[in-house]
């Protein structure tokens, strides 16, 4: 399985850096200016990269409201920070752009990012309107920009969102696995901070071999009942000082969860 390779263990724990709104974002602070985005930045990979985890997924987090239209100033600056930052990094890391597939991976390759989360399949409805993705249209762009040996995690059902066509979770993933041929499949739960429903894990990997793994709700207290189905997760508010999204990650966190999946494992 890929994921020994890439993360040098099995059921990996990946830890989210969640970087602080860009230039275009509404929650950019003109004031701090790019340096405070990296300084952030920096504190959260030294607080995971210590307390254990086994690899780091950057995401533009704050840039909430999240857009598909993402210009060329926020990718500049995404691509700046991650790469002022590969110093500090022991660990693989990977790249998403909620939203937005192609810039996903065009700082992905640009960066060499080890892997990317990346909604690449069907059509969903959500907070944010109607999304539709065009999956070959997508790992062709991959192709063109040298992103072949890019391992690539996405959703079964995006974040907050319900499929526009009415099909069973079993039929989604067997299609999924067969026309899109993702890396990794993502479980998320209904809302942000909430623990997945384990009988879908379980019931994607009735039908698939690809490996499956929880991106939301992992928290100390959780992730060792996910871990004994999941192969493998991704952490992000649970980790953070006091649980709240705009705190910084708490290394004593980091730590008791990282030592419950060890445990797990």
């Amino acid at each position: 399985m890929w994921l020994k390779e890439v993360f040098k263990t099995e059921k990996p724990v990946i830890g989210m850096v969640h970087l602080h709104a860009m230039p275009t974002d509404p929650r950019y602070e003109k004031d701090k200016g790019i340096e405070y985005i990296i300084e952030c930045a920096k504190k959260d990979i030294i607080a995971l990269q210590e307390g254990g985890v086994d690899g780091l997924l950057f995401c533009n987090e704050y840039a909430i409201p999240y857009t598909a239209n993402i210009k060329g100033i926020t990718i500049a600056t995404y691509a700046r920070v991650v790469g002022e930052l590969r110093s500090v990094m022991t660990l693989p890391f990977g790249i998403t752009c909620p939203s937005n597939p192609y810039a996903t991976y065009d700082i992905a390759v640009g960066t060499g990012a080890a892997f990317a989360r990346a909604n690449i399949h069907g059509s969903s409805a959500g907070v944010y309107g109607l999304s539709s993705n065009d999956p070959g249209d997508i790992a062709r762009h991959k192709c063109a920009i040298g992103g072949e040996n890019l391992k690539v995690l996405t959703a079964i059902v995006p974040e907050g969102s319900e499929q526009v066509a009415k099909r069973s979770l079993r039929e989604v993933a067997k299609t999924l696995a067969f026309n899109v041929m993702p890396d990794g499949i993502l479980v998320y739960s209904d809302t942000p901070g909430s623990s997945i429903d384990i009988e879908q894990v379980k019931t994607i990997k009735e039908v698939t071999d690809i490996p499956v793994f929880a991106s939301n709700g992992v928290k100390p207290s959780t992730v060792k009942e996910i871990l004994k189905y999941a192969d493998g997760c991704i952490v992000g508010t649970g980790i953070k000082y006091d649980g709240n999204f705009y705190n910084q990650v708490d290394p004593q966190r980091v730590k008791e969860l990282m030592k419950n999946a060890r445990e797990a494992r």
